[in-house]
């Protein structure tokens, strides 16, 4: 595990950083630099919501299609949505079929701006396919984020155009992944911690694949990869015999899923009921789960709390960026 010193030297340089960024995009008198000056982008999640701002700081005005507590798999557009996206210097999605809808409402917008596609980062050979679909939910793998990252910093760069935006961004982004490589290595040494009669986490829908894959432990769901796929009551007795069979101590709701199914499980097999984890969404303001780092810690906490693991909180420092600067 990272030491706790490390983690201190990283945070006060990133808060270094972030001190210098400050006086970034204000005018000569401290005000802050108006919207228009800004470069408008559009994003289709949360967690990409939080990327642009924690990289552009200022320089941008990110806002997101889905909105916190939304789900991305069934969004339906409303009217404004295209204008917002013609409106726009660009537009960031997550892809691997995540927003079906996005493609038609780009269309729809007219014009032309560049498309960042941040799960294009992710080699294919890495991706999870179930039942012939590829699992887009790469964002439980801190490592794979750290990629998506690189490719919207990467994007963002050639949005700005301009040598001082451009510098910028480049220092965010390496104090900001380091700050991920720091917390993909918490959350392994977390996992690790949960004993091997309770590696298994049970959830809503199948959104956790890839936390599985990278961190070592099993996962199990009610519902496919979308929530557009309804469980069936054969899916339910499925789960409720896994839990029975594993005696797995808890199973989790999610924060964009309707809890009924898993509720149903936990009644019929005794088992907690831990949650809501932060699934397709970051949490809501003030919650503490209201960037993508944070919302990696709550769900950790409440995984490694819940299968019986060793919590020790992730000492970050970055987990915020400059609170005036989503402009959303």
């Amino acid at each position: 595990m990272v030491g706790k010193t490390t983690f201190g030297v990283l945070a006060a340089a990133v808060g270094l950083v972030v001190l210098a960024f400050g006086a970034v995009g204000c005018d000569s008198d401290g005000s802050k630099a108006g919207d228009e000056d800004r470069i408008d982008v559009v994003v289709t999640t949360t967690m990409l919501e939080d990327t642009v701002q924690q990289l552009g700081g200022e320089h941008f005005q990110v806002h997101s299609l889905v909105s916190v507590g939304g789900d991305p798999h069934v969004y339906q557009p409303q009217p404004e949505d295209a204008r917002t996206v013609a409106e726009s210097d660009a537009v960031i999605k997550n892809g691997l079929m995540l927003e079906g809808w996005m493609e038609s409402l780009i269309r729809n917008a007219g014009g032309e701006r560049p498309v960042i596609v941040g799960g294009e980062a992710i080699d294919e050979e890495k991706l999870i396919s179930v039942e012939g679909a590829t699992d887009p939910h790469v964002w439980f793998d801190v490592g794979m984020w750290r990629q998506v990252t690189d490719t919207v910093a990467e994007g963002m760069k050639e949005v700005a155009d301009d040598s001082e935006v451009v510098e910028e961004i480049e220092q965010r982004h390496a104090a900001y992944d380091e700050m991920l490589a720091g917390l993909d290595q918490w959350v392994q040494d977390r996992m690790e911690s949960v004993p091997d009669d309770h590696r298994v986490l049970i959830t809503s829908h199948d959104a956790f694949n890839y936390f599985g894959q990278a961190y070592g432990i099993d996962v199990e769901a009610v519902q496919g990869l979308s929530t557009e796929q309804e469980a069936s009551q054969r899916d339910v007795a499925n789960i409720v015999d896994l839990v029975e069979e594993t005696n797995a101590p808890a199973v989790f709701t999610e924060t964009s899923v309707n809890p009924g199914l898993i509720e149903q499980v936990a009644r019929e097999t005794g088992a907690e009921r831990e949650g809501p984890l932060f699934s397709d969404s970051v949490g809501p303001a003030g919650s503490g789960a209201d960037t993508y780092v944070g919302m990696v810690q709550a769900n950790v906490e409440m995984i490694t709390e819940a299968l019986g693991g060793d919590y020790e909180k992730f000492d970050d420092g970055f987990a915020s960026a400059d609170a005036d600067g989503d402009g959303a």
